[in-house]
């Protein structure tokens, strides 16, 4: 079997059509509020899992969904959060259907499709655009994106945090789901970026001359 390393996997990604968001936000005002919330949602998870979030591509999802949500009174008691966020709300969310809310695109053009479910390599194909294999690009809501020859879901993601609420120091948080594991259903992880980039396994490095480290990615609505 060919196998690509995280640079050619890049590179072809980059080759590919731009994605096109179903979601598309009014302005910058409303970017900010999707990216503000997106990131609470996702870092979260850590302090509280909730059900919905089994799998790294999950994780995106219900952060995704949850920031273009109504932030009402009812949202923020079953949020469960420890404090009351003060972020403005989307004001150009879309309007969820009978099926759920056509979110990410799950198919190629011409035939684009939109779906509320999008697995973590569908993601990254036609829902974000790659910003190449250096962390500095990395802005709060980016994605870094693993792929793992061998596994049975070899496509991972973790999402950038930057500074979080929930900790009093660093500027470089990433949280991530493992994905089922050791027979078990797995778990929300939290780690400054700088411990990643020392991990013992060098395959979850997200490092340059990591080949299995693909690089970072924005997600097309921002």
């Amino acid at each position: 079997m060919l196998k690509c390393s995280g640079a050619a996997l890049l590179v072809v990604l980059a080759s590919v059509a731009q994605p096109v968001a179903q979601v598309r936000l009014a302005d910058e005002s409303d970017r900010a509020a999707f990216r503000s919330w997106f990131v609470l949602m996702a870092d979260a998870q850590f302090e509280r899992a909730t059900p919905d979030v089994i799998d790294c591509a999950a994780l995106i999802r219900h952060a995704f969904r949850e920031a273009m949500r109504a932030h009402t009174p009812e949202w923020i008691r079953r949020a469960t959060l420890p404090f009351t966020p003060q972020f403005a709300d989307v004001r150009s969310a879309p309007t969820a259907g009978a099926n759920g809310w056509p979110l990410f695109q799950v198919s190629a053009r011409p035939k684009a499709h939109f779906a509320e479910f999008a697995d973590a390599k569908t993601l990254i194909a036609l829902n974000a655009r790659p910003l190449g294999r250096e962390t500095k690009a990395l802005r709060s809501g980016d994605l870094l994106y693993f792929r793992q020859p061998g596994q049975k879901e070899p496509d991972h993601l973790m999402v950038f945090v930057g500074r979080s609420h929930f900790e009093d120091e660093g500027d470089d948080w990433v949280v991530y789901h493992t994905g089922p594991a050791d027979a078990g259903p797995g778990e929300v992880r939290k780690v400054r970026l700088a411990t990643l980039q020392q991990h013992p396994a060098a395959r979850w490095r997200p490092l340059t001359s990591n080949p299995r480290f693909v690089g970072v990615f924005r997600l097309a609505v921002l």
